[in-house]
């Protein structure tokens, strides 16, 4: 079986490969001396590693970690101007996240001809569109809930949000419930507008699919259908490392 890791942000994400049948999801963060090696290092050896990286600091490490444990390199994956049926129109075209990239590959391996909108909710929310004939148009990046909430702290370290299992309403009678309506709806709202100026194809033909760490949180915030694909950038990758 293949290992397929996405070195995020924050965290690594990973699944096990068969085919394109994924298993045995998952994630570690970079705490310590690399928490994720103490679960990883038990698994079984790979056939091979493929992986996709954003946090480019670490991915001399995480190469020296399988060297070590299975004597194997990764092979690194990239974002592309053609191939796995996305046509890219980025500029330049690696400088897009090859997060994003696979994530667009996965949806487009979902949902072959249709037109759609990946919101990835992790560090960063992304906003990417794909239209029907797999081109990828281009999208929109924002700060995900922890990093607008640690901006926010940063400044003004007495408007901390709430906790961040509840539901918030508009109206706060307390200056956390205050701050956690205004992370999570201000993230819903900016998600929906910038899917509403996207525009390109009638509103029912569009399919709109989240993943990343915080979907489900923003989720009930959302008011148009969406689909939930936790796994979505694993399976890009699956398709891309075959």
């Amino acid at each position: 079986m293949r290992l397929l890791c996405d070195l995020g942000n924050t965290r690594i994400k990973w699944a096990w490969a068969e085919g394109v049948t994924l298993s045995g999801f998952g994630s570690g963060d970079y705490s310590g001396a690399e928490a994720y090696a103490a679960v990883l290092a038990g698994t079984i050896r790979p056939e091979a590693i493929a992986a996709i990286s954003v946090a480019h600091h670490r991915d001399e490490t995480f190469a020296r970690f399988c060297e070590e444990r299975w004597s194997m390199s990764p092979h690194w994956y990239r974002s592309l101007r053609e191939g796995f049926g996305i046509v890219s129109l980025y500029e330049p075209p690696a400088s897009l996240g090859a997060d994003r990239f696979a994530a667009l590959v996965g949806a487009r391996a979902r949902f072959p001809g249709r037109p759609l909108r990946v919101v990835d909710c992790g560090t960063a929310i992304t906003i990417d569109a794909i239209d029907g004939q797999g081109v990828f148009q281009g999208g929109a990046i924002l700060p995900g809930l922890a990093a607008a909430a640690g901006a926010l702290r940063g400044i003004a370290p007495y408007l901390a949000p709430g906790a961040q299992d509840r539901p918030y309403l508009a109206c706060g009678r307390t200056t956390q419930e205050a701050v956690g309506a205004g992370l999570l709806l201000g993230a819903a709202g900016a998600i929906e507008r910038i899917l509403r100026d996207q525009g390109g194809a009638p509103e029912g033909a569009v399919l709109v699919l989240l993943t990343g760490g915080d979907a489900a949180r923003l989720a009930p915030y959302l008011t148009r259908s969406y689909g939930q694909f936790p796994h979505l950038t694993l399976e890009g990758l699956a398709v891309m490392a075959p």
